[in-house]
This record gives structure tokens, sequence and C-alpha cells, in this order.
């Protein structure tokens, strides 16, 4: 039973005096308990919905400002477990230290619970606004904390799971929280209760490395700002600076010789010539980055800026003023100069578009007036301002498929597709791993002062066999883990990630003697088979391509006796 005397607390009636009561009685937890308290001294009423009012746009624009850093990191981290959170029916946000909510992501029926109690961006979710919640305790006690049903404050959140963590510095200050929330599974287990909150706790860290990392390089004196620009990819294995002071990067640095990559090189070698607008295509983490900033720095625009511009990271209320920009008394917060956009910042040379097809409609129709008029109008503006840029543009998706299904413009793909250019993944080019593998050892003992690490044959067939869903940048990040956790100089099979190890390595199958289709049903085997190995099992990319519901999908499969 928590340690806590509700006698000696003042409610404020009897019925409030009762709740704190009951809670004590079937042992809530002590915190718990304390802020239940604290709750009903601010006037809280349990049996009330307590429902958060978004505050006004111009100051969630002035909050989005000043957290953009976390908001942006913390869009780019979630992306990678949007699947699972789809799965699981769960929605995940972040929250500026005061508890406003600045981004969220997951599950839709989730989001419209959310919407249905007004916690969308802009809400709040302090603990003196609705009541006991995982977020306003995290950023309370500064430590990752679970609230699960009835341990909300107010009856309304009942239904919810809540499992959230802290966003802290080096010093322990608060930077924000990231949540995570499951309604509706009254029975969820303890496994997942574990595995939720260990979600929530990986995504603060990894922010929280990263805004660390961030520091650290800008305190550097040989830190050399780029507009924002990504940190240097050990594949670029350049020195000379371009004038803007971002290394140059050149095609004969970029680390493989696999057949997919070379046609690649050369394709984009060629796009370097000339002045059309390229647009980049393949699954994320492939490098299309690097390859726009090598068409850059070996093309006729090598002496003026590279700006890069991650289009899924901007929310879009700032979307408008980040590209475009704003003149003084845009809105609240803005500068009293005003802002230059991307676009002008990026006057006669490169305007680097990635993930283009994150932009919602209404900003693709004004990136169109800019691409056929080469004219920029800032926010509050009067005056067009004339821009000389080339454009290349970057989706980790089939932009054709996109304006098949009316979410981007038909007229602007045609303006960006003037030189289509595919980056291979890296699966496609396996005998490229263990190059990229020895780049990667090499720039983290370099970086880091840390020995040189060497791979075990045992533990490069287990790397060469893995699929690399998150491409190079995962073998990347393999790369560094195994770095800092490794003690030995070797690399072992033992040493790897247990998402690697448990792909078992085994030798291929024999093609099976071509059948000719006995009947419908067989043909429909067939088919399946070829379209999920051609997606390598993934089930939602196999059902979108063949027209079905992923529930369909998997009712075939099972009548086929296929596992996925």
């Amino acid at each position: 039973m928590a340690n806590v005397n509700p006698e000696v607390i003042s409610p404020h009636d009897s019925e409030w005096r009762d709740y704190i009561r009951r809670g004590c009685e079937r042992g809530v937890q002590s915190r718990i308990i304390e802020s239940w308290q604290r709750c009903g001294r601010v006037g809280l009423n349990p049996y009330e919905r307590n429902i958060p009012v978004p505050v006004e746009s111009s100051q969630f624009k002035k909050r989005l400002q000043e957290s953009l850093e976390i908001v942006e990191l913390y869009q780019f981290y979630i992306r990678r477990f949007s699947g699972l959170l789809e799965q699981l029916g769960a929605c995940s946000f972040v929250c500026d230290t005061d508890g406003f909510i600045l981004s969220r992501a997951g599950y839709g029926r989730v989001l419209n619970f959310f919407d249905d109690i007004s916690l969308s961006e802009g809400s709040s979710c302090c603990e003196k606004v609705i009541g006991t919640n995982a977020p306003s305790l995290a950023l309370i006690t500064r430590e990752p904390v679970v609230v699960t049903a009835d341990e909300h404050y107010t009856k309304t959140y009942h239904p919810a799971f809540c499992a959230a963590s802290p966003i802290l510095d080096e010093n322990r200050n608060l930077l924000g929280c990231v949540d995570i929330t499951k309604f509706f599974d009254p029975n969820i287990s303890e496994e997942l209760r574990k595995h939720l909150l260990n979600l929530a706790i990986s995504l603060a860290d990894m922010i929280r490395n990263e805004v660390f990392l961030g520091r650290l390089t800008k305190a550097s004196p040989v830190y050399r700002s780029a507009w924002g620009a990504a940190p240097r990819d050990p594949r670029d294995r350049s020195n000379g600076d371009n004038p803007d002071g971002r290394p140059r990067t050149s095609f004969a640095r970029i680390v493989g010789s696999a057949p997919p990559l070379e046609k690649a090189m050369q394709t984009a070698r060629t796009y370097g010539r000339k002045e059309g607008n390229i647009l980049v295509l393949g699954e994320t983490g492939t490098g299309k980055e690097l390859f726009a900033q090598a068409i850059h720095d070996e093309g006729q625009r090598a002496n003026g800026p590279f700006v890069t511009v991650n289009c899924a990271a901007i929310p879009l209320e700032l979307a408008e003023s980040e590209l475009f920009g704003y003149e003084r008394g845009a809105f609240t917060g803005a500068r009293t100069e005003g802002h230059p956009g991307k676009f002008e910042m990026a006057h006669r040379g490169t305007i680097f578009l990635d993930e283009i097809n994150s932009m919602p409609l209404p900003i693709q129709a004004k990136i169109l007036r800019v691409v056929e008029t080469k004219r920029v109008t800032r926010i509050n503006g009067k005056r067009e301002t004339p821009v000389d840029v080339r454009i290349i543009a970057a989706s980790n998706r089939v932009l054709a498929d996109e304006v098949a299904a009316g979410t981007f413009r038909k007229d602007l793909f045609y303006r960006l597709n003037v030189l289509p250019l595919r980056v291979p993944a890296l699966r496609e080019m396996r005998e490229d791993i263990p190059a990229l593998l020895d780049a990667f050892f090499q720039a983290c003992a370099e970086e880091h002062g840390v020995c040189r690490k060497r791979i075990s044959p045992e533990a490069l067939r287990h790397l060469v066999s893995y699929d690399w869903p998150g491409n190079v940048r995962e073998l990347k990040n393999c790369s560094e883990y195994l770095c800092f956790t490794v003690e030995t100089d070797e690399v072992a099979e033992h040493h790897l990630p247990p998402e690697i190890l448990a792909r078992r390595v085994a030798p291929p199958e024999p093609p099976a003697a071509p059948e000719e289709p006995k009947n419908l049903g067989s043909l429909e085997r067939m088919f399946l088979v070829e379209t999920m190995r051609r997606f390598h099992g993934n089930a939602i990319e196999a059902a979108k391509t063949l027209g079905i519901s992923r529930s369909t999908l998997y009712r075939k499969l099972k009548k086929h006796g296929i596992t996925p």
C-alpha cells in the first residue's frame, strides 16, 4: 500500500477524499497518489472530462520553433517504428518541457480518440490540466514512467496505457518528453508493457544522444556550419571543402563497386553535367543525399550553396516559412527583420528536397510555382524574388504510385522527374558490405580513438545474409554499435545484434523444376510466393502491390500454407 495518508491533504470534498482513499487501499504507487493529491489541490475533479484547450496557432508555432531540433529528431526516429505502432494499435507523441504536444504518430484509431479528447498538436498534457498521466509525471520526476488504466486521475483517460520517458541533456536539464500510448486493451501483458516502456526510453535516448553530439560538434574548433546539414557520412572520404564550409563529396570516394551502384553513379555523373531537375528514388537509408551532394559538387554549381531540406521533418505549420521565408510581422514570434527561406538560401546553387512525398498538397502547389517561375514570394511579402536554383528531389516511395493515389501532384511530378535516378538498396549489392564495414570501422576508430575492428568470417556471413531494411544507414549504426560494445579487436558471431542473429544463415535452396499450374489455386499460390519473395516477406508492401488488404493477404497465405 502507498505510504500516503489521505486525511492530511485537505481535500475539497468527500467524493475526492474517497477517490484518494480507494487508491491507497488497492496499493497504487505513492508517486501516483502524490500526483492525484496535486490534481485535487488545483481543483481538478476526476469525474469530469478535463479536456485541454489547444493553444492559438501563433503560440504553437513559437513553441515548435523553440523545440524544432527535438521535433525533427523525433519525427526522424519515429518513422522507424511506424509499422510497429500500427501493428500494436498504439501511438506516440513528443511534448516540450511544459507538456505541450508538438508532434504525433501511430495507429489511426488511437489518434482519432486523441482528437476526440483534444489531445492534438498544440494541446497540453500537463498534470494540472488533464490530471495524472505518464508524460506529465515523467517531466516532473525526470524518470521513465508507466501510468495505466485507473492510475490516471481523470476517468476520461482510464482506457489508456501510457509509457513515457523524459528527454534530458548531458546535465539532466529537461528538453522534452516522449510518450507511447495504447488504448482499449484492459488485458495488456506485462511483457508488452515492458516493450512499450523500453521503446519510449530508446526514442528519448536517441534524441538526447543526437542533441549531445550536435552540441559537441558545434563546440569543436573544426565545426563547419552548412545550414543544418547532416553529419558527414564515412562513405564520403573527401578532404577538400566547399565554399560554404561543407566537405566536398566525390563519386570516386563513394565506397562500393557492385554493378547496381556503379550504374547509379554513372547515371548521376552524367546528370552532374546537365541542368535539369533530378528525382532520386530509393529506400530509406540508401544514401540519396550523398548522391545529391556528389552531383552538386561535381557539377556546374559546385561553387554555390547546397541546401538540404528534410521535408518529412518540417512541421506542417512551419513548412511554408521554412521553404519560402517570411517578412516582418508574418506571425507572432517571427524575427523582426524577416527571414529568407531555403529556396533563397540556395540561390545560384542546389536545393535538395528530401522525402518530397511527405509534403502536403497545398505546399506542393507553392513548390510547383517556384519551379515554373523561378521566383519566390515570402509570407507577408509584397514582391517576388528571383531565384536561380537547381532542384534535386528525393523520395523513398514510387512517386508515380503517389500520383495515382492522389497524394502527389501530377504536374509537379513531371516537373521534377526530368532526370530520374534510382539508388540501389543494400541487399542488391551485398558484395559491398565488407568494404562498407571496413570504411565505417576505420571512421569510427579515427573519430573516437578506439581500436579498429575486424570482422570474423562467421559474423560476416550473418551480416551479408541479413536484408538490411534500413540499408547503408542501418549498417553504419550496426558498425558503430559493434565499435563501442566489442572489447576485443575481432567482432565474433555472438557480438552481433539479436535481430541479425535471429536470421538463419542457410545455403540457398536449389531452384525447383518449373511445374505447369494445374488450376487457379496453384496459380494463385505461385503468384503469392513470387510476390512475397519480391518484397522479402514484407506483407504491407506485398498487399499494397496486390491491391488487397493485409488481412486478406494473410488469409490467402494461410490457405496456401505459405509462411510470411
